[in-house]
């Protein structure tokens, strides 16, 4: 079995679509991993190694409940994404406000 690239920022955590479906999994409510493995369809092994990355970027906390670890969705790192993609969206809507008013533009000189 390889191991999978060690995950270095929130980026790329959410990079992988199984991290995504269990974050998708935890949003709402803890769980334990027996309960991910049900709602993502892959081993506990698979589970806990996503887990482990997903806590190591802070998207994803765990509390002891007796002998069991439960599992929370935490999204204040996701907030860096967040602003960035604001900051793009500032961006591509000047640009497609100018590609409008240029094509506006070209369809009148068409005209004349």
């Amino acid at each position: 079995m390889t191991r999978p690239p060690a995950v270095l920022d929130v980026f790329s955590a959410i990079g992988h679509p199984r991290r995504r479906a269990i974050m998708n999994a935890l949003a709402g409510e803890g769980r334990v991993v027996s309960e991910l493995v049900d709602a993502v369809g892959v081993s506990q092994p698979t589970v806990s190694q996503h887990l482990a990355q997903l806590r190591s970027v802070g998207l994803v906390t765990c509390t002891k409940r007796g002998k069991k670890r439960l599992y929370r969705l935490d999204t204040a790192p996701l907030q860096d994404i967040t602003e960035w993609i604001a900051a793009l969206e500032v961006f591509w809507d000047g640009r497609f406000e100018r590609l409008g008013r240029t094509l506006e533009a070209m369809d009148k000189e068409k005209d004349l």
